[in-house]
């Protein structure tokens, strides 16, 4: 009896549990229900707000056909709509209708954005194209109602300014709200073409240094790096003809300060660009952009200073180049301390060090700025140390040869010059050997540049600077001397640079000594040269004796 108790009463716990259980299966799929109820919905509701919108992409999967069905000639059509609008708007204003003619225009504008709204479920992507050539004829009827019309029916440029910018705020604030990298990008060109038509500086600056710190703020928001680039290589191009076609009108300037604002609003453009070096990498934009962004603002940068500086301040640019010098060197030391990409200290680095090098040749001209420009070659491969950057060494390496041809090339008749070529070579030699490891150098090719340039540059030095008797005794000196260095530091460069020198000196000897000089110098000379080379000779037979000691023993 007990024995069917206890299994009666088990019995109606399972029940009572597979009941329990039951109820919260029923529950769970109601709550499933009702969630996937709430997420239809919602995408519904996204699908009838983003449509049209959103930045949509060719399927690389579909035919190659459909691809030019669905989005090729939806571009093409929209441009052909574009430009038949266009010309109906300019049929009724040249027949001197301007009322129709706007009228026109606003009939079809909105026609435009009605067929956006209407094919927004059915054809998204060409519901998308309407939406966006709409904003385009939009603002190019309200550019002709002032610019670019010999009769404008709205004679207040600044009101014609204001009705623009407004079209591309609203632009931007539909690109915003539907994540559209596209939208975005066509408000940035609609804003510096606004700005460009205006035809007045200071609004053309204001409004272009606004519209690009919009594009640095929607990249650092939004990751919207292509519009971006787009936004920097149109603003350029836009700069470059600004200051190239406008010379006339421009210098119609109180005081003539023109092109001293242009300087300060070129090189505030470049520094909003310069703000991307605090980016920190993420997988919503390559790797590379940083880099690329940044030579493309610096080039753009470099050409137009050099356009602003030979058509208008061909003698009067040293200020500007310093202003440049300060600047960069100070922001690559705070990009050094506080920027994640390594390389974008030495590029502002680089192009600080140009630019006082410029303000050097601009203060004192050639040859006088030669001692200077080689001196600061010496400095900036000591900031390279502080820097770790090998790029910096490099550049400096072949801005020292490239200085040092151009010496001997124009010049070449200053003594302070001609000997401080050597001895920056030597020093820049030892120092990159001694801190290999710090400047990241794998190999001697930088090293042996400077050994190249210390070889030739100290027989140039020492054949222009002594008089001719003196020449080969100096040039055996300079052997020896080499010699020295390859026994002290214990490098094989030195000793093939001291053989190089006996063989020029040898070469010098028979050839001139013997015709020019006094026969007791002719003398003194010989038995130095003598006694050089044997000293040397004796030099290699105890270090073959010790080598071959060593591997007998």
């Amino acid at each position: 009896m007990n024995s069917n108790e206890f299994r009666n009463e088990d019995v109606t716990k399972i029940l009572i549990r597979l009941d329990s259980i039951e109820e919260r299966i029923a529950i769970l799929e109601s709550n499933g229900l009702n969630v996937k109820q709430l997420q239809d919905s919602g995408e519904e509701d996204t699908e009838d707000d983003d449509s049209g919108y959103t930045d949509l992409k060719l399927s690389i999967s579909a035919p190659f056909e459909s691809n030019i069905g669905e989005y090729g000639l939806a571009w093409l059509g929209n441009i052909v709509l574009f430009f038949a609008i266009v010309f109906l708007w300019q049929y009724f204003n040249d027949a001197g209708k301007p009322f129709i003619s706007l009228i026109v225009g606003g009939l079809s504008v909105a026609g435009v954005f009605v067929m956006s709204h209407y094919f927004r479920r059915s054809f998204t992507y060409l519901s998308f194209m309407f939406n966006l050539f709409g904003y385009i004829i939009l603002y190019y009827i309200i550019l002709r109602l002032h610019f670019y019309n010999d009769k404008p029916l709205l004679p207040n440029w600044p009101l014609a300014v204001i009705l623009l910018l407004t079209v591309v705020g609203v632009q931007f604030y539909f690109a915003v709200k539907k994540q559209s990298q596209l939208m975005a990008g066509l408000s940035f060109l609609l804003a510096l073409f606004s700005a460009f038509v205006c035809n007045q500086m200071f609004v053309f600056f204001l409004i272009s240094i606004a519209a690009t710190a919009l594009v640095m703020y929607s990249f650092w928001r939004y990751n919207w790096w292509k519009s971006m680039a787009f936004a920097l290589c149109f603003g350029s191009l836009l700069n470059l003809y600004w200051l190239l076609a406008n010379p006339v009108s421009l210098i119609k300037t109180p005081g003539d300060l023109t092109y001293h604002y242009a300087f300060i609003y070129f090189s505030i453009i470049t520094a909003i660009y310069s703000v991307i070096t605090f980016r920190k990498s993420n997988e919503a934009f390559p790797d590379n952009l940083i880099l690329s962004t940044l030579l493309l603002a610096g080039t753009t940068y470099s050409l137009l200073l050099l356009s602003l500086v030979f058509i208008h301040f061909s003698t009067a640019y040293v200020p500007f180049f310093i202003a440049i010098s300060i600047y960069c060197v100070a922001y690559s030391v705070i990009l050094k301390l506080y920027s994640p990409w390594k390389y974008s200290p030495a590029l502002y680095a680089l192009f600080g060090f140009v630019a006082i090098s410029v303000s050097v040749f601009g203060i004192y001209h050639f040859p006088d700025a030669f001692l200077l420009l080689i001196c600061q070659s010496f400095l900036v491969l000591a900031l390279a140390l502080w820097y770790r950057s090998y790029i910096i060494t490099l550049m400096n390496t072949f801005l020292l040869v490239t200085l040092a041809i151009l010496y001997y090339n124009l010049s070449g008749t200053l003594q302070s010059v001609n000997f401080a070529i050597p001895v920056v070579a030597f020093l820049s030699a030892r120092i990159i050997n001694w801190q290999k490891e710090r400047l990241h150098i794998k190999s001697d090719f930088i090293r042996n540049i400077y050994l190249f340039t210390l070889f030739f540059s100290f027989l140039y030095a020492t054949y222009f600077g002594l008089p001719g008797q003196y020449i080969t005794v100096s040039w055996l000196l300079i052997a020896g001397i080499y010699f020295g260095l390859s026994i002290y530091v214990k490098s094989i460069k030195y000793r093939w640079m001291a053989m190089g020198n006996l063989l020029v000196a040898a070469f010098y000897l028979f050839i001139v000594d013997l015709a020019k000089i006094d026969l007791i110098y002719r003398i003194l000379i010989f038995l130095a040269f003598a006694i050089t080379t044997i000293v040397i000779s004796t030099y290699y037979v105890r270090k073959l004796k010790e080598k071959d000691e060593s591997i007998t023993s």
